[in-house]
Formats: C-alpha cells, sequence, structure tokens
C-alpha cells in the first residue's frame, strides 16, 4: 500500500524548506549566509522570518531581529541575528563569538542580569566567519531602548525633532554612572595591576590596535605628523604628538605604565547599551551588546572614555565654539576646569562616570594610576574618533587638540621618567613572514592597467597579487569597486581632496599628479605615486621612498575588493626612460654625487607571500623592507656614470 502519511510528510517538508529564510531576510544577507542558515533550520526543521534589520550607521555587518519557528515544539521566539563581514581564519580565538562566549563564562552572575546570551552554537560560514544567534536583550524588544535614542530625547535631534521616550538630563547622567559602575564593580571586582607595566606605545596600542599601520584609518593622518611636538591652530604652543607617542617616542621601551587591567567591552557607546524603560527608565536595568572587541585583561580607563567621546561626537552639534573650547580643559581636568560654561547635562556625565571610578578605587591607593592611565586612554580614543569617517568632518580638529593635550598632560605627570626625545621607538623583534613561492606570480605593472600619458612618468609601482586567486567580483560590484578606488585613495592621501580623479577602465582612478589605483579582473591590486626630481632626473631616496610606499599600502589595504588569504608583493621604478639616480631627494645637485642608471623599468617580481592578516598588522615593517630590496636590486643593476 502507498505511503500517503509519507507522501504528506515529504510535501509538508518541501513546502516549509521553501521559505526556511524569508525573502526580505534572504535579500539582505550574502549567498554563504542564507546557505549555512538554510542547511542548519532544514536540519532542525526550523525557519527564519526578519522582523526589522537593524542599522546604526557604522557597521557594514548585517544585523536583524528575526522570528524563529520551530516546528517540532510547534513554538516562536524573536532572536537577534548577527553575520560578521570579514573573516579571519589565523584567529578564530578573537571572533566575536569566542570573545562573547568568553564574556558569559567568566562572570555568569553579570552575564545574565547584563548581557545578551548566546543561542546553542555559531552557525559556520567559511573561513573563520560564523553567524550568531542571540536572545534579545532584557527579552521584551519594546521594554528597552538604545542609549542613543536617550541621548536624542534628552537633547532633540540635529533635525529638532525629538523621541516619544521622555529623558531628562539626570537620567541620562544617571545611565552613564550606572554603566561605568557596573562595568566596574560587579563585572570586575577589585581594582588589579597588570602583571606587567607597559611601554606608553603598548599602552596606546590597547586604543587604537593597528590604526597606524598601513591600511589603517590614522596611517595617512599620522604621516603628516612625524615630529615629538606638534603645532595645532588654537594652542598657544606645540604639544605632544599623539600619533609620535603611539609610535614610541618619548619613551621608547621603558615600562612605566602600570595597568589597570580587568574585563572590558572593548567597544563601549551608547549604540551598545540598551536600557530599560518601560514603565519607566531604570538606569541600573542596562544590556551591553556586541561583545565583539570583549576582553579579560584589557585597560579599565579605556571603556568610560570611549563612552564619554562617543557621546560627544554623536552631540558637538549642541555645543557653541566657546563651550568646546572650554571643554578641553574640563575633559582633561574636571576637578581644575571651570564647569560654569558648559551644558549641566554634560557636567553631570563627566563627573558621575569619573566618581564612579574614584568610588571603586577607594581603598586601593591606585588613584595615580588611574589620573595617568585616564589621560592616555583620552589621547588613544581621541585619536580614534579623529580618524572615523562616522566623525563630523568639522570636529576633527576638536579631537586631534583634545589627543595631543591629553598627551601633553600625560608627560607632564609627576612620578614619570623624564622624556627622552632621543628615545627610538621599539623595534619588532621578528621580521615578516614571508613565504617563498615556486614559481612568482604573473603581474600587471602600469602600461598593463592604464594608458601610458596618465600615469607619472616616473613612478613608483606597487602591487597586491591574491594568493590563493579570489573570485572574480561580479558586474554589479564592479561599479561599486571604482567608486571605492578613488574614497581610497583620498583616504590615504595619495589623492589630495581637491585632486582631479579620472576614472579608467575596467577599474582604475588616475589622479591629475599621475598617481593612481587600479583592481584587475584577477584581483591584483595597484598603486602607484610619482618620484621626486631634480635637474638631471628621478630620485630615489631611502626615506621618501618609505613614505610613498607606505602610502601606496595604506591605499591598496583600503580597496573594497575581495579579501584573499595572502598576497604576493610586487614592486617597481617605471623610468620613462629618463635617468634615475639615488640619493637624498631634497639635496641641490651640486651638494651631493648620486650614481646614475638609465636603465628601462626596474622590477622586483611577486615571489613570496604574506598572509593578509600579518599585511595588516605590519605593513610599516614590510614597507621598510620593501625599500631596502628595491635598493639593494637597484644598486646591483644600475649603470654608473
Amino acid at each position: 500500500m502507498p505511503d500517503h502519511a509519507g507522501a504528506r510528510d515529504d510535501k509538508h517538508g518541501e513546502a516549509m524548506e521553501e521559505g526556511i529564510v524569508g525573502d526580505a531576510l534572504a535579500a539582505g544577507l550574502d549567498a554563504s549566509a542564507v546557505e549555512a542558515l538554510t542547511e542548519m533550520a532544514a536540519l532542525h526543521k526550523r525557519d527564519y522570518e526578519l522582523d526589522r534589520w537593524l542599522v546604526n550607521g557604522r557597521s557594514r555587518a548585517p544585523v536583524a531581529i528575526v522570528l524563529e519557528t520551530d516546528h517540532r515544539t510547534l513554538s516562536t521566539r524573536r532572536l537577534l541575528l548577527k553575520v560578521p563581514v570579514t573573516d579571519d581564519t589565523a584567529r578564530l580565538t578573537a571572533t566575536e563569538y569566542a570573545r562573547h562566549r568568553d564574556a558569559y563564562a567568566e562572570a555568569p552572575d553579570f552575564a545574565k542580569e547584563h548581557l545578551t546570551k548566546l543561542e546553542a552554537d555559531p552557525i559556520r560560514l567559511g573561513k573563520g566567519r560564523f553567524m550568531t544567534l542571540q536572545e534579545i536583550a532584557g527579552d521584551d524588544i519594546e521594554s528597552v531602548e538604545v542609549l542613543t535614542v536617550l541621548l536624542n530625547s534628552m537633547l532633540g535631534t540635529p533635525a529638532g525633532d525629538t523621541t516619544e521616550i521622555p529623558c531628562t538630563p539626570t537620567d541620562f547622567a544617571e545611565i552613564c554612572g550606572a554603566v561605568v559602575s557596573g562595568v566596574l564593580q560587579p563585572w570586575n571586582g577589585r581594582p588589579r595591576k597588570a602583571r606587567q607595566a607597559f611601554t606608553v606605545a603598548e599602552f596606546l596600542g590597547l586604543h587604537i590596535q593597528d590604526q597606524l599601520e598601513p591600511g589603517g584609518r590614522l596611517h595617512a593622518l599620522s604621516m603628516e605628523h612625524r615630529t615629538d611636538r606638534i603645532e595645532i591652530a588654537g594652542e598657544r604652543r606645540p604639544l605632544v604628538n599623539p600619533f609620535a607617542l603611539a609610535r614610541g617616542a618619548l619613551f621608547g621601551d621603558r615600562r612605566i605604565v602600570r595597568g589597570l587591567v580587568g574585563r572590558t567591552h572593548g567597544d563601549l557607546h551608547t549604540d551598545n547599551i540598551l536600557v530599560r524603560v518601560d514603565p519607566a527608565i531604570d538606569a541600573e536595568k542596562f544590556h551591553l551588546i556586541d561583545l565583539a572587541l570583549y576582553e579579560p585583561d584589557g585597560p579599565m580607563t579605556r571603556d568610560p572614555a570611549h563612552l564619554l567621546l562617543y557621546i560627544l561626537a554623536r552631540r558637538m552639534d549642541t555645543l557653541s565654539a566657546t563651550q568646546q573650547e572650554a571643554l578641553l580643559d574640563y575633559v582633561i581636568a574636571p576637578d581644575e576646569g571651570h564647569a560654569g560654561r558648559l551644558p549641566g547635562w554634560l557636567v553631570e556625565v563627566i563627573t558621575r562616570t569619573d566618581r564612579a571610578f574614584l568610588d571603586w578605587l577607594e581603598g586601593s591607593g591606585l588613584q595615580p594610576e588611574w589620573r595617568r592611565e585616564r589621560l592616555l586612554s583620552l589621547a588613544g580614543c581621541a585619536m580614534l574618533f579623529f580618524g572615523r569617517k562616522s566623525t563630523n568632518s568639522a570636529d576633527h580638529p576638536w579631537f586631534l587638540r583634545l589627543a595631543a593635550r591629553a598627551a601633553d598632560r600625560f608627560v607632564g605627570m609627576p612620578g614619570l621618567p623624564a622624556p627622552d626625545p632621543e628615545s627610538a621607538p621599539p623595534v619588532a623583534v621578528t621580521p615578516p613572514a614571508w613565504r617563498t613561492l615556486p614559481e612568482p606570480l604573473p603581474v600587471a605593472w602600469i602600461p598593463d592597467l592604464v594608458r601610458p600619458r596618465t600615469a607619472a612618468r616616473t613612478a613608483v609601482e606597487l602591487h597586491l597579487i591574491p594568493h590563493p586567486r579570489v573570485e572574480r567580483p561580479a558586474v554589479t560590484r564592479w561599479e561599486a569597486l571604482k567608486e571605492g578606488l578613488v574614497a581610497a585613495g583620498r583616504e590615504a592621501r595619495l589623492f589630495t581632496e581637491d585632486e582631479e580623479v579620472r576614472q579608467e577602465g575596467p577599474a582604475a582612478a588616475v589622479g591629475s599628479s599621475g598617481a593612481g589605483l587600479a583592481v584587475t579582473r584577477s584581483g591584483q591590486r595597484s598603486a602607484w605615486t610619482g618620484l621626486p626630481h631634480d635637474d638631471s632626473g628621478a630620485i630615489l631616496d631611502r626615506d621618501d621612498l618609505a613614505i610613498r610606499l607606505r602610502r601606496l599600502l595604506d591605499a591598496l589595504l583600503r580597496v573594497p575588493a575581495p579579501a584573499p588569504e595572502g598576497f604576493g608583493i610586487a614592486l617597481g621604478i617605471e623610468t620613462g626612460g629618463l635617468v634615475v639616480s639615488e640619493g637624498p631627494a631634497h639635496a641641490a645637485p651640486h651638494e651631493t654625487v648620486r650614481s646614475r642608471s638609465s636603465a628601462g623599468p626596474l622590477r622586483l617580481p611577486a615571489d613570496g607571500v604574506l598572509a593578509r592578516h600579518e599585511l595588516a598588522r605590519r605593513g610599516s615593517a614590510v614597507a621598510d623592507e620593501l625599500v631596502e630590496r628595491l635598493l639593494l636590486t637597484f644598486r646591483q643593476g644600475r649603470v654608473e656614470r
């Protein structure tokens, strides 16, 4: 007899699988995420429907509220779905899922009250990407609200609108104080110092990570400020350069920062804090979301500093020029400043968050460490906001001034050794980990990429060739890639803000200066820029080449193209048939004797590969090594004149 029951089950299964991931949800996810979610859901007889997308304007990671229906238990529940944008197979223990899991396991009592809970195991998307499902913070999505909404309720949005949830200045300040107090005390217990003291550069590095390296948001900006002191409009005297301090200037490898450490969120800001608002605002009922940067031994002064500066970056529009000036002094030293000209809500936020820290430190005797590390955290976080696109461009100078003032104040603090202007930045212990290839990778050089007359006649060119090969971008992404090249070039200062940039096919951007960026169909990323000249021809200067290569690498790492596991690196000098010489770029011809060459293009093949994460973390060291290779090859192959 035919199994009609089985047939009905098969039809039901087919119907369920067709709608297993709703169309609206699938439309916002990449193909690998849809496939992985469909497979997992089919295995467990579930389906997923989009409730709403969550967007905060900064993160490209898809985040959605979804309705999960389980056909085995005949139940539905609302969950948060999050899909990471990038992957990193080399650091699986540092994925958001791993950090979130650790945060929950290491402090379960605090986690139960203030952290979201992961649902089951992560869903693997491949190459280190894991999609996660989490419980809704506070369980009832309509009973909690993002702190940013309450900030705008208190101040009114820039457009003049307000939300339906009333929030007084006192309410807002109480929430900020409760969050900082909660992070410090119930999450961490008593204060503790790191097992080993930090250098100043190491401590600032815990804030800005690798942002000073090529590809980082601060690289191009820091290259414009390379001396130990920095002159900034509005300041009466040169101040300590925070970028130089972060690179190891003034204190070198001396371990002078004792380091108050503990469990830290790592990205504490008003978009990552949910607060109970129904039936009334309850400052103690808060939830921290997005634990992608959680650390068990992070710097304790970082979270409060980042929260404060994020609030300022979001609502600097409510402060007059006079108030912004007064705020610089007050943020650096609230106990010394005059708060009369500042809005009461802002004074109360700073007072309550600092008071939370001092209450936590009571009985420890570690207040001097807090005062010093608070300044370094302000400097580090201010540098981050100075480099962020999300920060209003009109506010960038304010954050640079704050970073410099905090750095300058730190250097003059009692109890620290005298700064040494001759202190050399720490040198990396190990060189970049190259992997030699049996055969060089194929390379497209400048003449293969653009019309020769549009590029600089003499130029240094750098090419990153994916290894292994990556999938070709879809046609729909190719047009967006062209626009991304121009943006990447401007951000890296390869093109100036007002420089005319022409787009050439299939995906190349060439500035009026002759500098350019290109991506080939095979995924090769290429960048080039002109060389300095004197009356005799083009010049190869070690220091100048290092700066140019770092800028080229910075631009290439910003290009929004598919990211491979590693890159082969090719380097060359396009001579344009002119004489090329080695020597100081800024010396007059009669002041130095240069060895000259008029040979054809100089090219170093892509015979070695670096892992992508290695290139991102060690970009400056890679650029320096490439300079030495280039000069050595030039000397060995030149024709003496």
